[in-house]
C-alpha cells in the first residue's frame, strides 16, 4: 500500500512539474515565433521606419518584442520583421502585414484603442523621435509577362532573420507603368541570371487610410523591391552580375523611366 503510494505521488508530481515546464517553456519568445505565429496570406503590408530618441534602439526593440508581437497577431495585424538600419544607429524599422484593407480597418482602432497599447504607449512614445516615415503597399508578381496586383504573398517571404535585407525604392514620375513593363521585361530575368531569387515587388497601396491617426505614404510614382541575402558579400557579388547582364541600351531606357533610387540595407533584430 505506501509503495503504491509513493508510486502514484511521484506520479503526480512528474505531471506537475511537467505542465509547469510546458507553461514556462510556452511563453518564451523562441517558442511563440515558432508555435504562435500564424503564417496568413498578405495583400497589404506597411514599412514603418522609425526614428529613436539617441540610445534607445535596444530597449524599445525589447519592448516591442515583449508587448507589441503577439498583442497584434492577435488581433490581425502582423508585425513580420524588425530590423537595425546600416548607417541609421537610431532607426527601427519593421514590416507590419495584413490579410487586406478591410482587416487592417479592423485592426487598427482595435489595437491602438485597445488595452495593451493604452498601458504600454507612454514608455514607447518617450523613445520615439519620429515615427511618421510609413509606405502603405500591396504586392506585384509576375502573371502573363506582366507585374500584376490582386495576388497575395505568403508572410514568411518577409520573416528572414539571417543575413541582410536590402530595400530598393524606385520613383519613377508619372512612368509608373513603364518601369512595371521593365522590371518584367528587364529586371526579373536579370534577377534570374544573376541568382536573385529570394525578393518580393511592391507598389503602394492607394486605397483610403481610414486611420488618419497614422499617416501612411502613397505614392502612385513608386516600386519597392525587398530582397534577403545570407550576407553583404553575396550581396555585392550579385549585384555585380546583375548590373553585367543589362546592356547599354536598357541601361539608357531605365535611365529615363527612374527618376529617384534609393536604397535601404537592413538587418533583422529579432531575438528569435
Amino acid at each position: 500500500m505506501l509503495i503504491k503510494s509513493a508510486m502514484l505521488f511521484l506520479s503526480n508530481k512528474i505531471i506537475v512539474n511537467t505542465i509547469i515546464a510546458a507553461i514556462l517553456t510556452l511563453g518564451s519568445p523562441a517558442v511563440f515565433a515558432q508555435t504562435s505565429n500564424p503564417n496568413p496570406d498578405i495583400n497589404v503590408i506597411e514599412l514603418r521606419n522609425y526614428v529613436l530618441k539617441p540610445g534607445q534602439r535596444e530597449k524599445f526593440t525589447s519592448l516591442f518584442e515583449q508587448h507589441f508581437v503577439q498583442s497584434q497577431f492577435d488581433l490581425g495585424g502582423y508585425p513580420l520583421n524588425w530590423f537595425k538600419v546600416d548607417g541609421a544607429p537610431d532607426n527601427f524599422l519593421w514590416i507590419r502585414g495584413f490579410t487586406d484593407m478591410a482587416s487592417r480597418s479592423k485592426f487598427l482602432p482595435a489595437f491602438y484603442h485597445g488595452a495593451v497599447w493604452k498601458q504600454y504607449k507612454s514608455d514607447a512614445n518617450s523613445k520615439l523621435a519620429n515615427n511618421d516615415n510609413v509606405y502603405l503597399l500591396k504586392p506585384l508578381t509576375l502573371g502573363n509577362e506582366a507585374l500584376e496586383t490582386g495576388k497575395p504573398l505568403s508572410s514568411n517571404l518577409l520573416k528572414g532573420n539571417k543575413g541582410i535585407a536590402v530595400i530598393d525604392f524606385y520613383t519613377a514620375n508619372t512612368k509608373l507603368d513603364k518601369l512595371k513593363t521593365a522590371f518584367a521585361k528587364y529586371y526579373l530575368p536579370a534577377f534570374k541570371r544573376a541568382g536573385i531569387e529570394n525578393y518580393t515587388l511592391w507598389e503602394s497601396e492607394m486605397e483610403k487610410n481610414d486611420f488618419p491617426q497614422l499617416p501612411v505614404f502613397q505614392d502612385s510614382n513608386l516600386l519597392v523591391v525587398i530582397t534577403f541575402y545570407k550576407d553583404e558579400v553575396e550581396y555585392h557579388e550579385k549585384q555585380k552580375l546583375f548590373e553585367a547582364s543589362l546592356n547599354e541600351d536598357v541601361k539608357a531606357e531605365l535611365q529615363d523611366i527612374i527618376t529617384i533610387k534609393n536604397t535601404l540595407v537592413v538587418r533583422s533584430s529579432k531575438s528569435w
